[in-house]
């Protein structure tokens, strides 16, 4: 039972982790909204894990295009990790256990 809780948090924290990314790919569409306090806050939180995408040939398309797609790569990484991964460790889990 605990395994569950425990799961479902995890399941919590990575989607409001989505949610930050989302917002803060939106918010850095418009100058001054990436430059407040809010927007530096956000991109402290998110670009370390976004900034693992921008290398190699992503930082070149998003160079010569102005088109960064990381955030949705980040996104797709970690809805994967929800949905299948965190489903794969919780059958693991209560195999283990009973």
């Amino acid at each position: 039972m605990a395994i569950y809780y425990i799961l479902s948090v995890i399941s919590w924290i990575i989607w409001l982790y989505c949610l930050l990314i989302v917002i803060s790919a939106i918010m850095s569409w418009l100058p001054m909204l990436a430059n407040s306090v809010v927007g530096q806050f956000l991109n402290k939180i998110v670009n370390p894990y976004l900034s693992l995408f921008r290398k190699g040939p992503l930082e070149k398309l998003a160079y010569s295009t102005g088109i960064d797609i990381s955030p949705v790569i980040g996104i797709f990484i970690l809805y994967f990790i929800q949905d299948y991964a965190l489903q794969w460790i919780a059958n693991i889990l209560y195999k283990l256990v009973g």
